[in-house]
């Protein structure tokens, strides 16, 4: 029997921001990507820059135009990143990128173990991920089930699992292996399913 690791139970930082847009913005983004379902595509994995369909490594839909939200979303995250490097105890790098998308997860979506670091669908070289910020929303009394976000240890031996809270938004390295756990939302509306904001600050 093999000896555990000594990264066994050493998680990856990270922090959870409640009530980070506020109830009036955060009613106003999730009213914009309800009346946006019939713009979502299925979601691609990073395969040497081209995307890929895998239905075994990851189920959900995602929307790459945000609108009028993706300059004050970028802003909001950007201002968070010096804090976050420190707390993080990371070096500061200036962010000479950021990506983001909204992703829809509905019934039976989910997204297994991975990092972010190189598995984006439109991963840009030169502009590696640093930082990972999920803002989670939906409708309220929640609809779905599932869909925790699980961060994992070091040694991938332990996790632990973040509920997906309407207007919270969750930070940690993009290097940080984690996964979506399965999503159960019997009726199939969209409507009723977990929505997150994805945003990558690159450097």
């Amino acid at each position: 029997m093999s000896e555990p690791s000594f990264l066994a139970g050493r998680f990856p930082p990270h922090r959870v921001l409640t009530g980070w847009l506020g109830e009036a913005q955060a009613a106003s983004l999730l009213a914009y990507t309800l009346a946006a379902e019939a713009r979502f595509a299925p979601t691609r994995l990073n395969d040497h820059g081209a995307g890929r369909f895998d239905a075994v490594v990851r189920q959900s839909a995602v929307l790459k135009d945000l609108g009028t939200f993706a300059g004050p979303l970028r802003r909001k995250a950007l201002a968070l990143q010096a804090g976050l490097e420190t707390a993080f105890e990371m070096l500061h790098t200036p962010a000479n990128s950021t990506q983001m998308e909204m992703v829809a997860h509905g019934d039976g979506a989910f997204y297994r173990p991975h990092t972010d670091t190189y598995t984006g669908d439109e991963y840009t070289p030169g502009g590696r991920r640093r930082l990972t910020m999920v803002y989670y929303l939906h409708r309220r009394p929640c609809r779905f089930t599932g869909g925790r976000l699980r961060l994992f240890d070091l040694g991938g031996e332990q996790s632990i699992r973040i509920e997906p809270i309407h207007d919270s938004l969750l930070v940690f390295p993009s290097s940080a292996r984690h996964e979506v756990e399965t999503i159960s939302c019997p009726d199939g509306e969209f409507a009723d399913g977990r929505f997150a904001v994805n945003i990558w600050l690159c450097g």
